[in-house]
């Protein structure tokens, strides 16, 4: 009776109905999900770099994201309302996503749908909803919301303009921007 109830537990935990309670940071995303899977020496690891993308480093992870736009940050493409638009979701979810040729991501197996739905989170990051309705992205944010060395360690999400960490996550909102919000500024 002991193995049934275990095998049932395993099986509940394959299909993805127990809590992720994985960090949100993009070490872990990297460290635990990326680089063993897409960061391999065949195909996206610093030494192979294949279509100059690497997933097995910090560094290497952050910049394929912002060079091959798999998250576009600072922009009215980025929704982390809807991380499912975006292109590196469209790659791990869609078979040949953009008609190149190559393939749902990574070549060798699909990353398990808990995976990619952890990665949606981190892309998300954790929001917090305020009284009056407006969502905004408490210090340390976890996700993947700016680059501090762009715009002047600003971004915006949405239309609401935030200060970037080191870190790359989103620390201080500014301002809602009466307009549109890109490049890290009010428009």
């Amino acid at each position: 009776m002991a193995r049934i109830a275990w095998t049932a537990l395993v099986f509940a935990s394959a299909c993805g109905s127990i809590d992720d309670n994985r960090p949100l940071d993009a070490t872990y995303v990297t460290e635990a999900v990326l680089a063993p899977s897409c960061g391999t020496a065949e195909c996206h690891s610093t030494f192979t770099q294949k279509k100059a993308l690497v997933f097995d480093t910090l560094v290497g992870m952050r910049a394929a994201m912002l060079s091959d736009t798999l998250i576009s940050l600072d922009s009215t493409q980025f929704d982390p309302t809807a991380p499912e638009g975006s292109v590196l979701i469209a790659w791990l979810t869609k078979t040949d996503p953009f008609n190149k040729g190559t393939g749902r991501m990574p070549l060798d197996a699909p990353l398990p749908n808990e995976d990619i739905h952890f990665i949606e989170k981190w892309i998300q990051g954790v929001p917090q909803r305020l009284d009056d309705g407006t969502v905004t992205y408490p210090a340390p944010a976890k996700g993947a919301q700016c680059d501090p060395d762009q715009n002047q360690g600003l971004s915006c999400i949405n239309k609401d303009l935030y200060q970037c960490g080191a870190d790359w996550n989103v620390t201080t909102k500014i301002q809602t921007c009466p307009g549109d919000c890109s490049a890290g500024a009010c428009r």
